[in-house]
């Protein structure tokens, strides 16, 4: 039976990882090789310093974290290779603050309007929990640490979650929604902080009401 248990999770571990990497493959190339291929959206300025420069900020610091953020939960990187751990984990954070700055300034031009305060939040959440998980392993608290990694990159996967709908049609989340800023909006406020709720009930309330029943018994 555990051999089961065992096998399942490596395959469901598998599946996740796979299907992590390959939406940020493709949010990597829709966006980041398209703009450096001379994609410009229309929604941004035309001149490098107005606001062009704040998305090469987002990209940058996007691919960083991208790239970094799944080598920090991989326990056979972490255990064999600590010193390349712990590079990436100081790359992955100065691509956080990369985020949170450019995410301050492109929530203002956002051609969605009702989204630019969930864009402000979530840019926000990523470098708080960011800044809590490093404040967390000086102190040598890697419990905390762990949680306000995945804390983080959930953050990190909720600006490529957004555009999921350009993949893969959202009416079965949302209905047919036929207004495409309201569709956005809808799917930039699900996307910003239902995963976060979800992370929550599995780290903290689940093992918190566990070991409430432990005691009890």
């Amino acid at each position: 039976m555990n051999s089961i248990r065992s096998l399942s999770w490596s395959l469901f571990q598998v599946f996740f990882w796979g299907l992590i990497i390959w939406l940020s493959f493709y949010f990597f190339m829709d966006n980041v090789i398209a703009f450096f291929y001379g994609y410009r959206s229309k929604n941004f300025g035309t001149t490098f310093f107005n606001n062009q420069f704040w998305m090469v900020l987002h990209l940058l610091g996007g691919t960083l974290t991208l790239v970094l953020g799944p080598t920090q939960f991989w326990p056979f990187i972490r255990n064999r290779y600590l010193a390349f751990h712990r590079m990436a984990g100081k790359a992955y954070m100065f691509g956080i603050l990369l985020i949170g700055i450019s995410v301050a300034r492109l929530a203002l031009v956002s051609y969605c309007v009702p989204c630019r305060i969930s864009l402000t939040l979530l840019g926000l959440f990523a470098v708080l929990s960011t800044l809590f998980a490093w404040k967390a392993i000086l102190a040598r608290s890697i419990k905390t640490h762990r949680q306000m990694m995945v804390r983080s990159y959930i953050c990190v996967l909720g600006f490529v979650a957004v555009r999921l709908d350009q993949v893969l049609p959202m009416d079965f989340l949302f209905g047919s929604i036929e207004d495409p800023v309201f569709k956005r909006t809808v799917n930039e406020y699900f996307f910003s902080f239902v995963p976060l709720i979800i992370a929550e009930i599995l780290m903290i309330w689940i093992p918190s009401v566990s070991r409430l029943k432990r005691r009890t018994k």
